[in-house]
């Protein structure tokens, strides 16, 4: 018969198996917490990574409010009026030519058709020898002033020309002997920007052919203004040219002035130059010249001092 053997209770033989597992299973919950310290690592880096790009565009944004707060109080605020000035704005049917002057003393025709009248509110008070000049052209007689002279550069959507020194039987301004003026040196001179249609400025860029409108005629380089004819800024003008007025009345006519048709130039006419001026001719600058120039003669009929409100009540 057999004996039943008393249940004892289970030993583990091979201990070894036990601390081989653990040393096995070790690794791997270290490999975990280094996962998890390696994610909050992450984490917090991502966290500082976003405060810090949080903070850039926060800058960012707050110089841009800054600059366009500033930009819109310049919009809003522009410099006080000290002078009044007209332009009277005619056609003629071509362009001005020496032959049609030689015993006058001017280029225009007998009676240009009219497009109206600019008037024009100077800064007298921001660059006082600017606008003395200015106001001294306006009042001169026509072969020694603006009157009888043309504009004779149009670029749509950005300015008008006008003023270039020369002959005056070519509709150009007799270049007069303007004492030396420091204001064109000084910085504070071309802090005015060209924000607003109808904005005028004294060309020098245009004068000197340093900037993107060009003469090519130094003697420009205190007769020759711009206006700008919007409806953008035109930023490109800022630095270079000397900002001195406002259209007050009569944009309309500023746009009449831009619709103007000008040469335009053939393709060939466009890839000759830019290989001309690859080269380094001086010639591809003044051919370029003609592309803006209009067809027909806008030509300043009339120009004076208009006297202030006080004056008119007198």
């Amino acid at each position: 018969a057999s004996v039943a053997r008393p249940l004892l209770p289970r030993r583990r033989v091979d201990g070894g198996s036990s601390v081989a597992h653990r040393a096995r299973c070790a690794p791997r919950r270290e490999t975990r917490v280094q996962a998890r310290d390696t994610d909050a690592d992450d984490t917090d880096e991502t966290r500082v990574l976003g405060r810090r790009v949080s903070l850039v565009a926060g800058a960012a944004l707050g110089l841009a409010s800054t600059s366009a707060s500033s930009g819109a109080a310049e919009a809003a605020e522009p410099p006080r009026i000290t002078h009044r000035v007209f332009l009277d704005i005619g056609v003629c049917p071509s362009i001005v030519r020496a032959d049609r002057a030689l015993g006058g003393g001017g280029g225009l025709c007998a009676e240009p058709t009219s497009l109206g009248r600019v008037e024009i509110g100077l800064y007298g008070d921001l660059v006082p020898n600017v606008v003395s000049h200015f106001l001294e052209l306006v009042e001169a007689p026509p072969g020694r002033g603006y009157k009888g002279t043309v504009f004779h550069r149009v670029k749509p959507g950005r300015y008008v020309l006008a003023g270039q020194a020369g002959s005056a039987r070519m509709g150009q301004v007799q270049a007069p002997r303007f004492p030396p003026n420091p204001e064109l040196l000084a910085p504070a001179s071309f802090q005015q920007k060209h924000l607003r249609p109808g904005t005028v400025s004294l060309a020098l860029a245009a004068a000197t052919g340093d900037g993107e409108v060009g003469s090519m005629s130094r003697n420009s380089a205190q007769t020759e203004f711009l206006i700008t004819t919007g409806p953008a800024p035109v930023p490109s003008l800022d630095g270079t040219n000397v900002v001195f007025g406002r259209v007050t009345k009569g944009l309309e006519v500023v746009t009449k002035i831009a619709t103007t048709p000008t040469f335009a130039p053939s393709g060939n006419s466009v890839a000759w130059n830019q290989v001309a001026e690859w080269v380094g001719d001086d010639r591809a600058a003044k051919a370029r010249e003609s592309w803006s120039k209009p067809t027909m003669a806008v030509a300043i009929t009339d120009a004076g001092f208009m006297p202030s409100e006080e004056e008119r009540t007198r």
